[in-house]
Parts: C-alpha cells; sequence; structure tokens
C-alpha cells in the first residue's frame, strides 16, 4: 500500500476523529499560494519549528502531533511543557523527509520557510509523498505583521483540525493579557529600541515586517528601524550610534553556523552582548554604557502564542516604573 492511501485511510479510520468536527469538513486551506482541501482533521501531524509546535499545543491538538522538531535546547513556554514532553523529538533540527515518511505524517507545518527550503523538503516534495502542509504566514508575508495576522494563523491552523472555537477561546486570553500590558502603558512615552540579530560586518537586524517589530512597539518600545519595511536585514553602526537606542534586544535562535548549540541563551546571546559592550562604535550608546540588553528568544519572537509572554515581558524591562509592585 503506497504511503498516500496509508495517511488517507488513517485520516477516517482514527478513533480520535472528533465525531461533531465532521461537519465542519471539507475545510479548504488557502496559505502563501498553496490551496489544500482537508476531508478531514488531519491525524499525524508534524512540527517544524518552536513556533509551530506552542500553535499546536496551545490549540489542545496535542493528540494529533506524532512529532515535532527544530527546538534545540531552547525551551518550550512553561505552560506547554507537560504536553510537549509526551510528544516525541523527531530532531534537534528541522525534521527529514525520512523522519517524516517514518513517522507517516499527514500534515507538516512550519514556522518559518527555513522549513520548506531545497535544503530540507520543498512543499511540493511533501505534497507528491501524501503529506499536506502549512506554512506560518509571517514566513510569506510581505508587509507588517501584528498581532491580528497572528489571530488570524491561530483560526486558520484550528479550522485544519476542526476546532474553531478553541482558536477563539485562545485569543481571547491573549488579547486580554496584550490589553493588560496596554493599560499599564497608557501614557508611557515610547523608548527607543534596537533589534540586534547578530554580526558586525555590517550587523544584522530583525526589520518592521517581523513580530518582533509588533512585540517591541507593544511593548512600549519604539523600533530605531521599525520604518524598514522588511523582515531582515543589514544595518549600519554609524545609523545605530545616530539613533540611539536606549536599549537593544537581542534576537537569538537555537544554532550558531547552523549546528545546535547547548545553551544558547549564553552561547548565542551571551557572545553578542559580548561582541556589542566591546565594539568601540557602540561605547556611546546608551543601551550600551548602561548596560540595557534584552535576550529573545525565537520561541518567543517568532510568531506564536508565547508573542504574549515576550510583550509582558519586554514591558516589564522597558518601563518597570509601570509595573512596579
Amino acid at each position: 500500500m503506497s504511503l498516500r492511501a496509508l495517511l488517507f485511510g488513517a485520516a477516517f479510520t482514527s478513533l480520535a476523529v472528533p465525531v461533531l468536527a465532521l461537519d465542519r469538513f471539507p475545510h479548504t486551506d488557502v496559505n502563501c499560494d498553496v490551496t489544500t482541501v482537508f476531508e478531514a482533521p488531519p491525524q499525524r501531524a508534524v512540527t517544524l519549528s518552536n513556533n509551530a509546535t506552542e500553535i499546536m499545543l496551545a490549540l489542545g491538538l496535542q493528540e494529533h502531533l506524532v512529532g515535532t522538531s527544530y527546538m534545540g535546547n531552547l525551551e518550550i513556554g512553561p505552560e506547554y511543557a507537560e504536553s510537549y514532553a509526551r510528544i516525541p523529538v523527531l530532531s534537534p533540527l528541522i525534521a527529514t523527509t525520512e523522519q517524516l515518511i517514518e513517522v507517516e505524517a499527514d500534515f507538516v507545518y512550519a514556522g518559518y520557510p527555513d522549513g520548506f527550503s531545497e535544503r530540507w523538503h520543498t512543499r511540493d516534495q511533501l505534497h507528491d509523498l501524501g503529506m499536506t502542509t502549512r506554512l506560518a504566514t509571517e514566513g510569506c508575508n510581505l508587509g507588517r505583521f501584528d498581532f491580528s495576522n497572528l489571530w488570524q494563523e491561530l483560526r486558520d491552523v484550528a479550522a485544519i483540525f476542526g476546532v474553531p472555537d478553541r482558536a477563539e477561546a485562545l485569543i481571547e486570553g491573549l488579547q486580554a493579557r496584550l490589553d493588560a500590558v496596554d493599560a499599564a502603558l497608557d501614557g508611557a512615552e515610547p523608548v527607543h529600541v534596537f533589534i540586534y540579530n547578530g554580526g558586525d560586518a555590517p550587523p544584522r537586524a530583525a526589520l518592521g515586517n517581523t513580530m518582533l517589530h509588533s512585540i517591541v512597539t507593544r511593548a512600549g518600545g519604539a523600533h530605531i528601524f521599525g520604518d524598514i519595511e522588511m523582515r531582515y536585514g543589514t544595518v549600519s553602526w554609524e545609523n545605530i550610534v545616530e539613533r540611539d537606542p536606549a536599549h537593544i534586544v537581542v534576537f537569538y535562535s537555537l544554532t550558531e553556523a547552523g549546528q545546535v548549540v547547548a545553551d544558547p541563551r549564553a552561547d548565542i546571546a551571551g557572545a553578542r552582548i559580548e561582541l556589542l559592550s566591546s565594539f568601540p562604535a557602540m561605547a556611546d550608546v546608551t543601551a550600551v554604557r548602561e548596560g540595557r540588553f534584552h535576550p529573545v528568544s525565537s520561541a518567543t519572537g517568532q510568531p506564536g502564542p508565547s508573542s504574549v509572554r515576550a510583550v509582558e515581558e519586554l514591558a516589564r524591562l522597558l518601563h518597570p516604573e509601570r509595573f512596579a509592585q
């Protein structure tokens, strides 16, 4: 029997399919120029990034997950740790095509574009193997990306699994937390923030079309390169000095030179902070002079439920006076 037949059959024979959800199918998902018709909820899903994993867990879809990947030594959000611990980790990097075949994946969900790159497997290649796919929309978005876009991502994933009410409940709770931050920051003067993404010749930065931009803005920051309508890119030391950020968000992921590191916060973020602290051109920048560095990992900086936690934590760092007990 072909893999396609196995996967198709599994979608209809599994007892995990909620009976009441079947009246919401077939469901058509239009995602990043790929249209997929789901005849029933996927039953053997695999995630290819930490934020995709958190979205699945936040929607209560852990019973549909047969594997996760690309977490390395980053930590899942604490509220999802118990569920995450029960799901097989296929790889600390992106799960390979062979690993997806081995677990008979019928749905592969990536949080950002490298999950479907030529290096690993394209969406078309996985489709040819009978697997359906989804790419979180920041990965194909050409404009601004904010929490309204994240809410739509949650709704779209919930619809694929026939549980739209779960998305609405989740969004209501996350929105309430953002509203609480908004209330605490009401009237606060935004402080200048640089989002550093490594490098020195030239330095790399997260720019205006990322979730990080929205996180910083919502946390009461004025993103110094938020006017550049790209996701990521290079800037100049001279422009950073000229815009004089009062705080620097140090963005980091789980790998350095393509390899998983033992302690990303210490080994990657720490090294970036050391570079900024010792770089002569940055000596007079307010954030460097006053040691205001704030590490943010890809587990919270990429669009997902933990993006709200990133806003809460960063708001307290940028405006401690608004959160004093």
